[in-house]
């Protein structure tokens, strides 16, 4: 799904932080096909310390990291395993009854099932790095934890062994009520998570990061409507409207404008809602607010015009005769534009699904350019698009913009960066890839498949 709202508030809050807000590095442990620890590092090789001297986070990080693989080589579980601890952080207050903490571990051995998850984020928040993480299983939290680096060495300020609320230390840097915080808390329950919802003075800031700035457009149909849909609310306002009628002439599509319109829906149709939504709810009666808002939602049509705007000759479709392609890419284009706009991170899967290579590369160099992208966004994605490596000598991929992830004999994933390989400016990396030099290639087993054909053709 596509994480996370904002309120005006909350969007005037993320744009003033946005300029000191950078993710670092995301790593994750025992994660569906991650076994082993795997770690997604946003800093340039040549990093090498706790802060950068001049305190500019945007000179040593990048703002674009690109997954490639083979297909089912767990390139989405890294997006996944992100988006998951997202979600945790964002809504563990709410699984305090629940019957277990969701939990998705490694299943191909013996041992994984029963052992905890991790998942840690390294970011900045007003221009100071941090490090927040946690351990858990099917029963809860394990384990959580929280540093900063205020003067360039680590500083704890708390440290969670367990479950209950006395497993908690908390640090004297760490101001506020933390004790008592800590008694509302559960089992099932984040620590950060209840902190932020008690309003706590550091804690909210950090939260409110984590929660608000990293958003995940999985490769789904529903997720696809899920963004659409926010970007019916979006277009509402004249300013959005016209930057989402910008993208779709840049991309040369054959549009000229696009409109929101109001339709009615018939009482066969509103009936229909209503039954549907009792099967959905599994309930007799349909709440009349929820109820109202879907109504509201499905009365707001995108059109789109084609030829010389709303004038002789041009022609208006609904969204539901445009092509994948024109969805696909206003679906991207726009929520990648309110990243770059706020500040934050955008996490894409299958960029290259229903786009055309030049429009994913579009993308790519709209978070890579520095007088568009002046608030320091960021994009992880993951594509079998190798043409995107084709560009590292231009205005797109860089050397250390490229990852891979390959899956071992055992059905773990690993990720690794290009960097592990020596690379020279004159080499043809999208060739050297497909030949296999960097690994993260399918091994197609010809022979068996030829055999297997034979067989079935006698």
């Amino acid at each position: 799904m596509y994480l996370g709202r904002q309120s005006p508030q909350q969007r005037v809050k993320v744009h003033q932080e946005s300029e000191d807000a950078m993710l670092l590095r995301f790593r994750v442990t025992n994660h569906k096909s991650i076994r082993d620890t795997s770690e997604l590092v946003l800093t340039r090789t040549t990093f090498n310390a706790v802060r950068p001297k001049n305190g500019d986070w945007s000179s040593v990080t990048n703002r674009v990291a690109g997954l490639f693989g083979a297909n089912a080589s767990g390139k989405t579980t890294v997006l996944d395993a992100m988006a998951f601890a997202v979600n945790a952080i964002n809504t563990s207050t709410n699984w305090s009854n629940s019957e277990g903490f969701p939990h998705h571990p490694f299943m191909l051995d013996e041992h994984s099932k029963d052992e905890t998850s991790a998942y840690e984020f390294d970011f900045t928040v007003g221009g100071i790095r941090h490090v927040y993480g946690f351990e858990s299983n099917s029963s809860g939290i394990a384990s959580e934890w929280l540093s900063s680096f205020p003067e360039g060495r680590r500083r704890s300020l708390f440290d969670r062994a367990g479950p209950n609320p006395e497993d908690i230390t908390f640090s004297r840097n760490l101001k506020g009520e933390n004790a008592r915080i800590a008694r509302l808390m559960a089992g099932k329950n984040l620590y950060l998570s209840v902190a932020a919802m008690a309003n706590h003075p550091h804690l909210k800031g950090v939260h409110h990061y984590l929660t608000r700035h990293v958003r995940y457009a999985a490769f789904s149909e529903f997720n696809r409507h899920g963004r659409m849909k926010s970007v019916k609310k979006w277009i509402e306002n004249p300013e959005i409207l016209a930057q989402a009628q910008s993208l779709l002439r840049f991309a040369d599509l054959g549009i000229s404008r696009v409109s929101l319109d109001r339709v009615d829906v018939d009482e066969k149709m509103q009936n229909a809602m209503r039954k549907a939504m009792r099967a959905i709810f599994d309930d007799e009666e349909v709440d009349d607010e929820r109820f109202a808002g879907m109504l509201e939602e499905q009365q707001k049509v995108i059109s789109f015009w084609h030829g010389s705007g709303a004038g002789a000759g041009s022609q208006k479709l609904d969204i539901n005769d445009e092509s994948s392609g024109t969805v696909a890419w206003l679906s991207l284009a726009l929520p990648a534009l309110r990243e770059i706009r706020y500040g934050g991170v955008l996490l894409v899967d299958e960029l290259d699904a229903s786009l055309h290579p030049r429009l994913a590369s579009a993308l790519i160099s709209i978070f890579k350019s520095p007088e568009v992208n002046t608030r320091g966004a960021q994009m992880i994605f993951t594509s079998h698009d190798t043409s995107l490596m084709g560009h590292l000598s231009g205005d797109n991929l860089e050397t250390e913009d490229v990852w891979f992830s390959e899956k071992a004999e055992d059905g773990s994933t690993a990720i690794y960066p290009l960097t592990d390989f020596p690379v020279k400016k004159d080499q043809n990396i999208e060739k050297r890839y497909l030949g296999g030099r960097y690994g993260a290639v399918p091994a197609i087993a010809w022979e068996e498949l030829r055999s297997t054909l034979t067989e079935v053709g006698t």
